[in-house]
């Protein structure tokens, strides 16, 4: 499994996690990642949105991202067209396994992640997040319905 998270001028060094994940290390990721990535971008204040997977909205996960002062959106659930890290992460897929790449160790797929991530034009970024306001409108219009974003 990969974490990831970016803004509107910069993304967050990949965490690349092992076994199973459960709330605390969900909560390990946070605050190796997403805490010092929050710190270095100076912001105070910023929004982290996440699905509704249990390990995000467990209680321990809550008391974590609220003693650290950081406000989640809340999130419908079944709504990925209303994320923009989903449509990252099928960018990301698109690249690494363009022309029909292959992997035969968990290294080298894990370099052809990191360099499509560490290569990706700040402009994608910045148009799914611009996008932001589109989408949950369409979605209103919807009654709440999947877009095909």
């Amino acid at each position: 499994m990969v974490w990831a998270a970016f803004n509107f001028n910069c993304q967050v060094g990949l965490a690349f996690l092992d076994g199973r994940q459960n709330s605390p290390k969900y909560i390990e990721t946070l605050e190796n990642h997403l805490m010092p990535f929050a710190e270095n971008i100076g912001e105070r204040n910023w929004y982290y949105q996440q699905d509704d997977a249990p390990i995000h909205t467990s209680n321990a996960t809550k008391n974590y991202l609220n003693s650290k002062n950081v406000t989640v959106l809340e999130w419908p659930p079944l709504s990925p067209d209303l994320n923009p890290n989903e449509n990252v992460w099928g960018i990301i897929s698109r690249k690494v396994y363009e022309n029909g790449g292959q992997f035969y160790s968990v290294n080298a797929l894990k370099t052809a992640i990191e360099s499509v991530w560490y290569n990706l034009e700040p402009e994608i970024l910045q148009t799914l997040i611009m996008s932001m306001e589109k989408r949950v409108y369409n979605v209103i219009l919807r009654n709440g319905m999947t877009l095909n974003y």
